[in-house]
């Protein structure tokens, strides 16, 4: 039995939405409740440090999911509603402890409980989509993914303010984790066992699937694009405050129609990549890539920034969402989650390298240079296409 298309979209665009959701409260939300409490910027960043640590555990969550059927429920069933169980739980908690005095360690656990919980289910999602979704439909299903993190992200954005300002923050804790569990009410009427899977039995051999050229070249374009791209939208805002001028809430609108830009993109590359292909589909990425790096190097007027934090956001998006599709397309279905797990290391590696590199960049020439030179980095990729797809996937 196959899982209707319906169901299958509707069921992974809700767990990234809610993936999104809890990004934008990290992300964001946590520098500014834990501000209130008078913790520095310093204290802060070990906080947020302390909630990364899940992510580097992603590969081993990957490989536990591959290789153990959980309570006899399935490789994936169990573990995502575990996660977000999990996620749902520690938000309303969360609710009910001022990270303060003794309440602090106690917060610090719960938070780590969200953060652990979210990368089971995430990391377990990209296994099940591989396995579930039929290749033709590859391009469709992580346009919607992506658009529905960043769809929850924009919403966290726009409604979190108000929410804090206006009910208090507890309000903000407790609408996350109810939204979290929209997609458990669908994943309860997953039946794994009856389920038509691209799955074979796991084997430790197949690791050695990262010998080859071409899963070493898909790494590596991870590696490259992220460190493009995440390298410049790290500084975004601080260019548009600092260098241009703008007010905090004149940035907020740009940085969310940024968001629209990525949702538009995400849904667009699923769209493209199913139609004209995979290859061709990574040129337009780095082709808008480089469009909106131009774009974000002039300062020509509010309007023309406008456009160009929407194209930066385009391209985000669609960036994102083909990489990922080409990431499915090589991971070995004897150890989906395990390898696409490792796939977004390459990614988060090529982030972190970014923001290092961005700022030092931005400290010693400028925002502007350093987008022109970040944007030329991502160029290499082209290289890394056309070996890729030398031979047709």
């Amino acid at each position: 039995m196959r899982l209707s298309k319906n169901f299958r979209f509707t069921l992974f665009t809700l767990l990234y939405f809610s993936q999104g959701l809890v990004m934008s409260y990290f992300l964001t939300f946590n520098v500014l409740y834990l501000g209130e409490f008078g913790y520095t910027e310093g204290d802060i960043g070990i906080f947020q440090a302390v909630l990364i640590i899940p992510f580097l555990l992603k590969v081993f969550v990957g490989m536990l999911s591959d290789k153990i059927n959980l309570f006899g429920m399935g490789h994936r069933k169990p573990y995502i509603m575990l996660g977000l169980f999990g996620q749902a739980v520690g938000l309303v908690l969360l609710a009910n402890i001022q990270p303060v005095g003794d309440g602090l360690n106690t917060f610090v656990i719960f938070a780590f409980v969200v953060s652990i919980s979210m990368v089971v289910y995430d990391t377990v999602t990209d296994g099940f989509a591989i396995e579930i979704t039929p290749e033709s439909e590859y391009g469709t299903v992580q346009g919607l993914m992506v658009g529905g993190r960043a769809a929850g992200i924009l919403g966290l954005l726009l409604a979190g303010g108000w929410l804090a300002e206006n009910i208090g923050w507890p309000a903000l804790f407790y609408l996350s984790g109810i939204v979290t569990l929209l997609p458990f009410m669908l994943i309860l009427r997953v039946r794994e066992e009856q389920t038509e899977l691209n799955r074979q039995p796991f084997q430790w051999s197949a690791f050695k699937a990262f010998g080859q050229g071409t899963v070493l070249l898909t790494a590596a374009m991870a590696f490259i694009y992220a460190l493009s791209i995440d390298g410049i939208n790290t500084f975004l805002s601080d260019y548009l405050r600092d260098d241009i001028g703008l007010s905090i809430s004149a940035v907020g609108t740009l940085v969310a129609v940024a968001m629209v830009g990525r949702i538009v993109g995400a849904l667009t590359s699923g769209w493209m990549a199913d139609r004209i292909g995979h290859k061709q589909s990574l040129f337009a990425a780095v082709g808008l890539t480089s469009l909106a790096c131009v774009g974000l190097s002039l300062n020509a007027g509010l309007t023309f920034i406008t456009l160009s934090a929407f194209l930066f956001g385009l391209a985000y998006g669609y960036y994102t969402s083909i990489y990922n599709v080409v990431a499915m397309d090589h991971s070995d279905p004897r150890i989906a989650a395990s390898m696409f797990s490792i796939f977004m290391m390459f990614l988060n590696l090529g982030t972190v390298g970014g923001q290092i590199l961005g700022g030092t960049l931005t400290e010693n020439i400028g925002f502007q240079n350093m987008v022109l030179a970040l944007g030329a980095v991502n160029l290499l990729n082209i290289f890394i296409i056309l070996r890729i797809f030398r031979k047709p996937i």
